[in-house]
C-alpha cells in the first residue's frame, strides 16, 4: 500500500482555492491536513469545506512536524522566503510559478534542498496532460520529420488594475507569469536549447511591470524557438512544432481542465488531421508524480528543471533590459 502524505497550503490565493486545494483533497496520495491564511475567516471557511485544520499564520504550518509537503501559492516576491522556511523545517515544497524572481535564489534553494534531500517542484501541472505525451510520441516517430521551429503563445486580455500581476513589489509581470508557460513547454520538444538569443518586453508605465513580450532561443542543429506572452492580448494558449515534413499544433496547451477534450492538429503532405485527445486531469497526474518522487526520494530531475527554467527567465530579463 502506497504512503499517503500530509499536505498543507500556505495562503488562499484564487488559484489554490479554484484548483489545487480541491485536487489535493481528492488525491489518493495526499491528505489535505491544513490551510493557512492571513485572513482567519478565509482559512476557516476553506478548512471546513475540506475537513482540514485552519491556521491563522503560515509559521504554524511550517513548524508542524506532521506536515510532509507544503503548497505555496503566494506572490512571486515572497516565494524564496517561504520555500527556504519550509525546507529548513524539513518540508517538501510545491510552489506556484515562477519559483523565484532572482536566479541566485534558485541556486540557493536547490543547493539546500539537495543537501536535505527535499523536493522542490514548480506547479506546471499542464506538463502532465496526456496530450503532450501524444505529441512527444509523434515527434519520436518522426511524423513531422526533423524539428525546425518551436512556437508558443500564452496571453490573455487585461486584468483588473488591482491584480497582483501588475505589482512590481510582489514580483509581477508577464514574463514571470504567462511567459513561464511557453518557456516550460519548449523544453518538452527542445530539451537541449542553449540560451536566450533575444528578448523584448513592453512595460506598463503605471505599474512598471512588463505586460507583453517575446523570447527567441537558439537550439542545437539550427532549430529555433519563438515564444510570445502577455497580459494585454487576444487570448492564446498554444504551441506549434514545425518540422521538415509537417506540423503539430496543440490548441489548448496549458489550460485544458479535467473533462475537456483538447485537439491536436497534425499537418503533413497527406493532409490535415484534427485529432481529439482524451480528457485528462493534469492536476491529479502531477500530484501522483510528486507522490512518486517522494516515494523514491529521487528529486534530481525536478531540480534540473527548476534551475533551467530560472536560467532562461534570467537571460530573458537581462536581454530585455
Amino acid at each position: 500500500m502506497k504512503k499517503i502524505y500530509n499536505a498543507a497550503v500556505l495562503g488562499c490565493a484564487h488559484i489554490a482555492v479554484r484548483s489545487l486545494i480541491p485536487e489535493l483533497f481528492n488525491s489518493p496520495r495526499f491528505n489535505l491536513a491544513a490551510v493557512a491564511s492571513r485572513v482567519a475567516s478565509k482559512a476557516e471557511s476553506i478548512a471546513k469545506q475540506y475537513r482540514g485544520a485552519a491556521w491563522g499564520t503560515y509559521d504554524e504550518i511550517i513548524n508542524d512536524e506532521t506536515i510532509d509537503l507544503v503548497y505555496i501559492p503566494l506572490p512571486n516576491s515572497i516565494h524564496y522566503e517561504w520555500i527556504m522556511k519550509a525546507l529548513k523545517n524539513g518540508k517538501h515544497v510545491l510552489c506556484e510559478k515562477s519559483l523565484v524572481t532572482e536566479y541566485q535564489h534558485m541556486e540557493e534553494i536547490i543547493s539546500y534542498a539537495r543537501k536535505q534531500n527535499l523536493l522542490v517542484a514548480e506547479n506546471f501541472q499542464f506538463r502532465f496532460h496526456s496530450q503532450h505525451a501524444w505529441v512527444l510520441k509523434a515527434l519520436a516517430e518522426k511524423r513531422i520529420g526533423e524539428i525546425r521551429i518551436f512556437r508558443s503563445s500564452f496571453g490573455f486580455p487585461p486584468l483588473p488594475d488591482d491584480n497582483i500581476r501588475y505589482s512590481k513589489d510582489l514580483g509581477g509581470g508577464a514574463l514571470f507569469d504567462a511567459g513561464a508557460y511557453p518557456l516550460k513547454a519548449m523544453q518538452f520538444a527542445l530539451p537541449d536549447c542553449h540560451f536566450v538569443m533575444k528578448s523584448a518586453t513592453l512595460y506598463n508605465k503605471n505599474s512598471d511591470v512588463d505586460i507583453y513580450g517575446g523570447v527567441y532561443l537558439d537550439c542545437p542543429e539550427g532549430v529555433v524557438a519563438e515564444l510570445a506572452f502577455g497580459f494585454d492580448n487576444f487570448y492564446q494558449c498554444s504551441y506549434e512544432i514545425w518540422g521538415s515534413a509537417g506540423k503539430i499544433s496543440a490548441t489548448r496547451a496549458f489550460t485544458a481542465p479535467p473533462g475537456f477534450k483538447p485537439h491536436i492538429l497534425l499537418e503533413t503532405n497527406a493532409g490535415t488531421e484534427d485529432l481529439e485527445m482524451p480528457a485528462d486531469n493534469h492536476f491529479q497526474n502531477m500530484l501522483s508524480h510528486i507522490a512518486d518522487c517522494l516515494d523514491s526520494g529521487d528529486f534530481e530531475e525536478e531540480y534540473r528543471q527548476d534551475l533551467k527554467q530560472a536560467a532562461y527567465i534570467k537571460q530573458a530579463l537581462e536581454l530585455a533590459r
